[in-house]
């Protein structure tokens, strides 16, 4: 009997046969297919997928043999893989290679085989497809080239395994990575949670010695400017933590307490506490409530904190002089209620509208607007979780003849998860 000796690039070949990360698995029905195939082409007993290993010969696919593998020392698939040529023989009891092997003198009696040498990674070849006989025998012209072509499908097979697993470890990877910068996302929020409570105490403060001071009487007219100008940053400040606080973790988890109260009140205190703003400011504010149905169910403080973000927004962004700020309410039709907030300030263009109540900055492709930058950012996002949490809808339009107009509906009796109670 006559040994293979090694391939000639021995080294790099087992490598390519480690990389597919085939050896020891599980029977796969398309390598199965085709071993059959194989057989039946060649009307013969037995066909396998070889795959010539360290020390052994292991069978990914095997049709007509109870072993999963040899010792690679009387493999045949070891000479076959020498070559680039299918590897044939004929007639074993009459080659001096194989007169005397094992799978010849012993049960399995073999004496035709005809092996396609298989390709791995890089080219190599790392095994074969085969097929064998217990009588001599030769194959046709036309069942050589099958089997070579069965032999390529083999090969397609493995090339398709490969990447298959290639986009599973992938997958795992990002999916790996997408928990990992879930996890981080989570303690930032909540570090960011606290930090924000943290500050709302002293700001709470600061705001409401500064508000009890302008009611002071004889208070000097320049300790008056200077205690309203720290009331306005107190509150700015306030305003763009408690849209931080909304804005910074899940969409579902907005603070969120229905109950029914009469618009007029709700207007009546946003317009008073904006006016406190306007003192020694030479814009121009006006209201117009028109409201049939005032009565709605509704989050009280949400709706108070939405019209005062969208009239700080404006009241950022209008020019001084004559600019008018104006809030309107009214029932467009029965059950809704509509808020618009309107100012002669900067437009936003069409396609910077698309974007405006995101909570996450842009990329540089995205196109913005001025009035979404910063706190207004927030600001905005936090609207629009309002008064989506109410069933309602925000938008941004053009207030002619210049200017932007700030517009919300909301269901007067809103239904859904949300008012399952109400």
């Amino acid at each position: 009997m006559k040994v293979a000796p090694p391939h000639p690039q021995e080294e790099a070949r087992l490598a390519a046969l480690d990389a597919l990360e085939i050896l020891d698995t599980q029977p796969e029905a398309g390598f199965d297919d085709l071993t059959r195939l194989a057989s039946r082409l060649c009307a013969m007993p037995i066909a396998l997928v070889s795959l010539v290993d360290h020390s052994r010969q292991w069978f990914k696919s095997r049709v007509g043999l109870a072993a999963q593998e040899t010792p690679r020392d009387i493999a045949f698939c070891a000479h076959a893989i020498l070559d680039e040529r299918p590897f044939v023989v004929e007639d074993a009891r009459q080659d001096e290679r194989f007169h005397d092997n094992p799978l010849v003198t012993g049960e399995l009696h073999l004496r035709f085989y005809a092996g396609i040498p298989i390709k791995g990674v890089g080219g190599h070849n790392i095994g074969t497809l085969c097929v064998i006989d217990q009588q001599p025998r030769q194959l046709t012209a036309e069942q050589a080239e099958l089997l070579a072509a069965i032999g390529r499908q083999v090969e397609a097979q493995l090339l398709l395994r490969l990447r298959v697993r290639e986009l599973e470890r992938r997958e795992q990877e990002l999916r790996s990575q997408r928990d990992t910068l879930a996890r981080l996302q989570r303690q930032k929020d909540e570090l960011l949670q606290r930090v924000m409570r943290d500050f709302k105490a002293p700001l709470s403060s600061i705001l409401t010695n500064a508000t009890f001071t302008l009611y002071r009487p004889h208070l000097p007219e320049e300790l008056q400017r200077s205690t309203r100008d720290i009331r306005d940053a107190a509150d700015s400040l306030q305003r763009t933590v408690s849209n931080l606080l909304d804005t910074s973790g899940d969409e579902s988890a907005i603070p969120f307490a229905a109950a029914p109260f009469d618009a007029h009140l709700l207007l009546s205190e946003v317009t008073r506490d904006f006016q406190q703003r306007l003192v020694s400011s030479p814009r121009r504010f006006i209201q117009s409530v028109k409201l049939a149905e005032p009565l709605l169910t509704a989050d009280r403080e949400l709706l108070r904190r939405t019209l005062a973000n969208l009239l700080d927004n404006s009241f950022q962004y209008t020019a001084l002089g004559s600019s008018r700020i104006t809030l309107e309410a009214s029932n467009p039709e029965p059950g809704l209620l509509e808020l618009r907030v309107r100012d002669e300030g900067p437009g936003i263009s069409p396609s910077a509208r698309a974007h405006l109540f995101e909570a996450h900055l842009p990329d540089g492709n995205t196109p913005t607007s001025g009035r979404s930058e910063g706190g207004n950012r927030l600001a905005l996002a936090f609207c629009r979780r309002a008064v989506q949490a109410h069933g309602g809808w925000i938008w941004v339009e053009d207030n002619h003849p210049k200017g932007t107009a700030f517009c919300i509906r909301l269901p007067l009796r809103p239904h859904g998860p949300l008012f399952s109670d109400s």
